[in-house]
C-alpha cells in the first residue's frame, strides 16, 4: 500500500526513488566542453506506476486532483523496511558507543539498548520515518520511557508515541509515531544531516539487547502532473504514473 496524505493509491505495481543533482555549468577558456560541478541535491524524486482496476473515472479524477500544489506525506509503507544510518548509545562520562553496524544486520552481534537511567539511545536517518521496528535478543524490563526528536541547533522536543508494539522493550515490535512538523536534521556526536530520535528510561530492571532496528521512511512531497497513458491491453483497467518531488532538504 502507498498513502499520499490520507489518500490510499490503488494497486501500485512499481516504484522507484532517486536523488537528482543540480549542476552549475560554466564555459572554460580553451576547452570545447564546459566546466560542470554539482551544487547540491534536489531532494528525492519518487515515481510510482499502478492500475485503477476496475476502471473508474472517479478514481482517476481523485488522483489528478491531488496534484494541487499542496505538500503531503508520502508513505510507501514498504514491507522491506530500511535500516538506520546511525545508532548510538550515550553514557555519562561522556561515552558514546556506535552500534550502527550491529543495528543494520539481523546476524550481527546483539548490543545493549539502554543500560542505565542516565543512558540515551539515539536513532537516525537522512529521511524522516514514522516507525522504529525492534528485533530484540534479550527482552528488557524498564520504567517509563521518554522519547524525543531533534528540532535543530541541539534542541529537542517531546515525541508523542501513537503505539508501542514493544510494550516498553519487553517484546519484539514497532514503535509508531506521527512525525512532528518541526522535526529537523541535526548533528549528534559529529554525525551531521540526520533526523534524530532518542529515548531514555526512568528505571532499569533487565537490560534489553538488540539484534536489529528498522524504520519506515516517509517523504513530504508534491505530486506533479499524473499521467494516464492509454492502453489497449484491457478496457477495464486505467494505468497511471505518478511522480512526486520531495519538498524538504533530504
Amino acid at each position: 500500500m502507498v498513502k499520499f496524505g490520507t489518500y490510499l493509491l490503488p494497486r501500485v505495481l512499481d516504484r522507484s526513488v532517486g536523488y537528482p543533482q543540480q549542476q552549475q555549468q560554466l564555459p572554460f577558456p580553451g576547452r570545447a566542453v564546459a566546466y560542470r560541478r554539482r551544487i547540491g541535491g534536489l531532494g528525492a524524486r519518487i515515481a510510482l506506476a499502478g492500475e485503477i482496476r476496475p476502471a473508474s473515472q472517479l478514481i482517476r479524477d481523485q488522483i489528478a486532483a491531488l496534484a494541487d500544489g499542496i505538500a503531503r506525506i508520502l508513505d510507501l509503507e514498504d514491507s522491506d523496511l530500511t535500516v538506520l544510518e546511525a545508532c548510538l548509545r550515550f553514557q555519562t562520562g561522556p561515552t558514546w558507543t556506535d552500534n550502527t553496524v550491529e543495528s543494520q544486520s539481523p546476524a550481527g552481534t546483539p548490543f545493549t539498548l539502554l543500560g542505565a537511567t542516565t543512558d540515551y539511545a539515539y536513532f537516525s536517518h537522512r529521511e524522516k520515518c514514522n516507525q522504529l521496528k525492534f528485533d530484540l535478543q534479550t527482552l528488557g524490563s524498564y520504567g517509563a520511557r521518554t522519547w524525543e526528536y531533534s528540532k535543530g541547533s541541539a534542541t529537542w522536543g517531546t515525541l508523542t508515541i501513537d503505539a508501542d508494539g514493544t510494550s516498553g522493550f519487553t517484546q519484539d515490535g514497532a514503535v509508531l509515531f506521527t512525525p512532528p512538523s518541526d522535526w529537523k536534521q541535526d548533528t549528534v556526536n559529529a554525525i551531521a544531516n540526520k533526523f534524530w530520535i532518542r529515548v531514555k528510561v526512568a528505571s532499569v530492571t533487565t537490560v534489553a539487547t538488540v539484534n536489529q532496528i528498522q524504520l519506515n521512511l516517509i517523504y513530504l512531497c508534491l505530486l506533479l502532473d499524473p499521467e494516464f497513458p492509454e492502453s489497449a491491453k484491457n478496457y477495464n483497467v486505467i494505468d497511471y504514473h505518478c511522480t512526486f518531488q520531495q519538498q524538504e532538504n533530504p
